[in-house]
């Protein structure tokens, strides 16, 4: 059971960690084009990252496939920057099938990045998943929580007034402009 309640709550509280900005930013870009009324889509979309999550883990913990963290890392901001630029030039009154397709993908490439970024301190000696398992299952919950409050200020902010398509377009800018920073300094590339 302690072995539970650690990888558990390890995953829980790493959904939500804001001492990286990358993940929370993420969701927050992905889940605000839409309100609390499609709760459905949005824990969806947190399982979907959730599954690519715990299946980039098992790849990298296994060793069957691995990723350097600092490419993992340009990989989390990319897909978090194009995510958010996909939600400017995609906000309108409604989400579109196109956009949420987009949303999709991205959510599943971030999940896999995700997990494979994070998979090497997984595993025990004697090759057991369940902390992989554990962790999973915290991190959905912890991705489903932030996905339901990322909805519910969504909600907030139609019901005080506020034009969707505005507040798709400034949330998404601004997050460009938190993740702008972090994209310099994961270029993985030296450029002379």
């Amino acid at each position: 059971m302690d072995i539970f309640y650690k990888y558990f709550s390890m995953g829980a509280w790493r959904a939500a960690d804001f001492s990286d900005l990358v993940q929370p930013v993420f969701f927050i870009v992905l889940l605000i084009v839409y309100t609390f009324a499609a709760w459905r889509r949005g824990l969806v979309l947190a399982l979907a990252f959730t599954l690519a999550s715990a299946l980039g883990l098992a790849l990298s913990a296994s060793g069957v496939f691995s990723v350097s963290h600092k490419a993992a890392a340009f990989a989390l901001v990319a897909i978090t920057t194009l995510t958010a630029i996909f939600g400017i030039f995609g906000a309108g009154n409604k989400p579109s099938a196109l956009l949420e397709k987009i949303g999709y993908a991205m959510t599943i490439a971030f999940g896999a990045f995700y997990g494979l970024s994070s998979g090497s301190g997984f595993g025990g000696a004697d090759g057991t998943l369940f902390p992989i398992v554990f962790f999973s299952i915290g991190l959905a919950v912890g991705a489903a929580l932030l996905a339901l409050v990322v909805l519910a200020v969504s909600s907030l902010l139609q019901f005080f007034g506020c034009n969707r398509r505005d507040t798709v377009m400034v949330i998404s800018s601004v997050a460009v402009g938190i993740i702008i920073p972090y994209l310099v300094r994961t270029f993985p590339f030296t450029i002379k």
